[in-house]
């Protein structure tokens, strides 16, 4: 019996795992900023896959020094740095990097934010 479970085990590694090329997106499809009071901050995202940018406008009430971001990513990708990073001062463009499940795929995305203009 320890013989099969040992067996068992070694069939299960990462080397059985692929991932289908379909799914090799590192893709962002939506972007939203919020305020410390959790209050959507974004007004409109624009998103320019093919150049990896992101623009995003502001509500008049937003401080464009004090967002949390929160982005939608292809299934199974990462975002780096993450969203766990927190509040962050926006007020130049700041770059991420999305990475495929499998890792074939790595793009640059670059977050720009306009305040609002009244």
């Amino acid at each position: 019996m320890f013989i099969a479970l040992t067996f068992t085990l070694m069939s299960c590694g990462d080397d059985d795992y692929t991932v289908d090329a379909a799914y090799e997106k590192a893709e962002i499809t939506n972007v939203t900023l919020y305020g410390r009071n959790e209050a959507v901050m974004s007004d409109k995202t624009q998103i320019d896959s093919e150049a990896g940018a992101i623009t995003v406008s502001l509500k008049a009430d937003a401080d464009i020094t004090d967002l949390k971001m929160v982005a939608t990513i292809s299934a199974g990708a990462t975002l780096t740095p993450g969203m766990a990073v927190g509040f962050q001062d926006y007020s130049s463009p700041r770059t991420y990097t999305v990475t495929s499940p499998g890792g074939t795929v790595v793009k640059q995305w670059t977050i720009t934010v306009a305040p609002a203009t009244n």
